[in-house]
């Protein structure tokens, strides 16, 4: 058994580095078809009679067909079930992940529903013969171990698709060693008495020398269940898979949670204009500091060295705040000889959007999406400045900085505002401070950066040192938070 920061800390790496898969279970489906195998078989079992109270889902399932009944109308009454167009939150969850292949064996859609609303590309393969006709353009496989609801032929249910399986399906076989032997696979949604995992991994019994990690998360037995339930556990390192017990499923949700915010820490937000500055970073002043941070977020990335950790700098381009940031970020990436397009992604707001701000209701809703796009691919916002003149010359904080800054809460990023550069970033970083746990959970040390981070007597060089300090931690050392 692991510890979970350990599971969390190998987990986000595989993913940064692009070599992180994921097996599902039926655990992991059940908040939409509602049906564990006890629901999905017993009823078959009832109509022929068979009164035992034992989990040989497979066996019931064959005496069924057995009794006379045909496999395809079984098959697809089966399939039937599981067919619905939803999408669970946790589905959601794992598609907006850079996971590098989808494993499962639930009939189900839910994955295939999710990938689809993220606009990723995708194959699915179901059955040996979709091996043949893969799109080599695909973003990502799913491999659906048992078979489609949509093709009900395909589904293994019986004792007698078990018991061909090896024969039938080496395709996949083939293709799970593969996937053990080259990504970190996170098992998810199966018990130690589960048919379809048991099934499975004895297909990996030929396997005699596993060098790659993976892990499962699994509910914690009690009584006479957790010594089996142990011996289990122990048994699943031959295939170098590691266990996290937890108190019940639905806490995998908050697990994957956890490991997206810690994935996406290393993708940096920076919200913020100035028409003006404020009187304790004069305009010179300010924008070196802004230009400073462009290039020392590049800098800090690279340690120097063109080693990356995967940093991203996310802009919309806001007025006195945009084009000194990028000039950082240029003068750093040609510095150390790096692409700046893999460093920095540009959101600018057209002038028509400036010259009317909140006026035009359904310019507003598409900026808000828009923004939410731009959200959506980061962890961290810090915001900065904040502000612009209203019609009467005036200057006003900018309410663009804060719908982002409601936005950015809403999607659970973290959030820091940086108080020290005035107008709306120290209305928000008041705001958070006051509430620090609300906005960004329990992290004294973080919380303590802040509070620097909102002193006006801060200068320059230490406010990027508390913004390196924060990144470094969220992304590469949380457990310093």
């Amino acid at each position: 058994m692991i510890e979970q920061s350990t599971l969390l800390r190998e987990y986000v790496t595989a993913l940064r580095q692009n070599n992180a898969s994921i097996f599902i279970g039926s655990g992991m489906s059940r908040s939409v078809s509602g049906l564990n195998w006890k629901d999905l078989i017993m009823p078959y079992a009832e109509m022929i009679g068979y009164s035992q109270k034992d989990n040989d889902y497979p066996f019931i399932a064959q005496a069924y067909v057995n009794s006379g009944h045909d496999i395809s109308s079984f098959k697809k009454d089966i399939c039937d079930k599981f067919k619905s167009p939803e999408i669970p939150e946790f589905h959601k969850l794992i598609a907006r992940l850079p996971i590098k292949n989808y494993w499962t064996t639930n009939y189900d859609t839910l994955i295939e529903n999710a990938l689809d609303e993220a606009k990723k590309h995708k194959d699915v393969i179901f059955d040996n013969a979709s091996f043949c006709s893969l799109d080599d353009a695909r973003d990502h496989i799913v491999y659906k171990c048992h078979g489609d609801c949509n093709h009900p032929q395909s589904i293994v249910i019986t004792q007698q698709d078990y018991e061909s399986y090896r024969l039938k399906a080496f395709n996949f076989s083939n293709a799970l060693y593969n996937e053990l032997a080259s990504s970190t696979i996170l098992f998810l949604g199966y018990s130690f008495s589960d048919p379809d995992i048991n099934n499975i991994l004895a297909t990996l019994s030929t396997i005699n020398d596993v060098k790659q990690t993976h892990y499962m998360i699994t509910k914690k037995e009690k009584g006479s269940k957790a010594v089996k339930q142990a011996h289990w556990i122990k048994n699943l390192e031959r295939y170098g898979i590691k266990t996290l017990l937890i108190g019940d499923y639905p806490y995998i949700m908050d697990i994957m949670s956890e490991i997206e915010k810690r994935y996406m820490a290393n993708k940096i937000m920076i919200s913020g204009s100035a028409n003006v500055y404020p009187s304790n970073l004069p305009e010179k002043e300010a924008r070196q500091f802004i230009y400073d941070l462009g290039y020392q977020l590049v800098e800090f990335d690279c340690s120097r060295s063109n080693v990356g950790h995967g940093l991203k700098i996310i802009n919309g381009n806001g007025l006195g705040v945009g084009p000194y940031l990028y000039e950082g970020i240029a003068e750093a990436t040609a510095t150390f000889d790096l692409d700046m397009a893999e460093y920095l992604t540009m959101y600018p707001f057209p002038k028509t959007y400036y010259s009317k701000f909140e006026k035009d209701k359904s310019l507003e809703e598409k900026y808000r999406k828009y923004r939410e796009k731009m959200i959506d691919k980061c962890g961290i916002v810090f915001f900065m400045f904040g502000n612009r003149y209203d019609d009467n010359g005036n200057i006003v904080n900018a309410p663009g900085v804060r719908k982002e800054f409601e936005i950015a809460f809403q999607k659970h990023k973290y959030i820091f505002p940086i108080g020290a550069t005035g107008f709306m970033a120290k209305e928000l970083a008041d705001e958070v401070l006051e509430n620090f746990e609300k906005y960004n959970g329990k992290m004294p040390n973080l919380k303590r950066a802040l509070m620097r981070l909102n002193s006006p007597k801060i200068k320059p060089r230490d406010i990027i040192d508390n913004i390196l300090n924060i990144i470094n931690t969220l992304a590469f050392a949380p457990e310093n938070k």
